[in-house]
């Protein structure tokens, strides 16, 4: 439920429960939110929360996700920001991936950044990673960057791969294999996270900050964008989401 409102209250909550795209549905805009949010239709904006999205396997993102945790089983056409990320055997990624832990079931395309990268036997992965860890049991054609590459018996990589340490289990290679060391130098891309991913501590690659979703910033960046495009300040109208009760006792009053 929503109210609409002229003055801001000084406690705000932003959705009061799960919210649920269902298949079939079309929703333009973006999303952003404490809660979690499941997908089955198709979402054209970016999804911003602090807790979960869940992307079934009719759904479908056009836009950036940043969460706490993603699970996906259909398509997601966006940069993706969190902290924990699985890719499911029906899903689709064509992202610039951003996490600390990845579990790929299905197929990715595009650039992965994270600590721990994890590639079932039946995934497809055409990327550039840079991890600290990657154990591969699926396909992976790109450049690979880590400390440590384990390659399963299921295995295919084939491009560059710069490892300190990699154990084959009877894995198919193709490529250049060169240490990790190397692959730093003059790749400023890589050496943004080389001290992180270098580190012998247990560093995440991404602290809390960087996927937790500043709802009041969001808001008032869209606010702001929303009235220089289309409205003035006195026109604009904040929407709150509401629990039932605060409503209920809003209305009685």
């Amino acid at each position: 439920m929503a109210l609409f409102k002229k003055e801001k209250s000084e406690k705000k909550k932003y959705f009061s429960s799960a919210t649920i795209i269902t298949q079939g549905t079309t929703s333009i805009g973006n999303f952003i939110g404490n809660d979690s949010i499941h997908i089955d239709g198709h979402v054209k904006g970016d999804v911003k929360v602090n807790n979960v999205v869940i992307v079934g396997t009719s759904g479908t993102v056009d836009g950036d996700i940043k969460a706490q945790q993603v699970i996906s089983s259909g398509n997601i056409e966006g940069d993706i920001i969190c902290d924990s990320l699985e890719l499911l055997e029906t899903s689709k990624s064509q992202s610039q991936i951003k996490a600390n832990k990845v579990l790929a079931k299905g197929t990715i395309i595009g650039d992965i950044a994270c600590s721990g990268l994890f590639v079932s036997e039946n995934a497809m992965v055409e990327s550039n990673i840079q991890a600290k860890n990657i154990t591969s049991g699926g396909t992976i054609v790109g450049k690979l960057a880590c400390k440590v590459l384990k390659i399963e018996s299921t295995s295919c990589i084939k491009g560059s791969m710069f490892a300190d340490r990699i154990i084959n289990e009877g894995g198919h290679v193709e490529g250049y294999i060169g240490q990790y060391s190397d692959a730093l130098i003059d790749n400023p891309q890589l050496g943004f996270y080389g001290a992180i991913l270098n580190s012998k501590k247990n560093i995440p690659l991404l602290e809390k900050l960087d996927y937790h979703v500043d709802i009041e910033e969001e808001i008032q960046s869209q606010a702001t964008t929303s009235c220089q495009e289309n409205r003035t300040d006195d026109a604009y109208i904040d929407v709150e989401l509401e629990t039932e009760e605060e409503l209920c006792k809003t209305v009685m009053v």
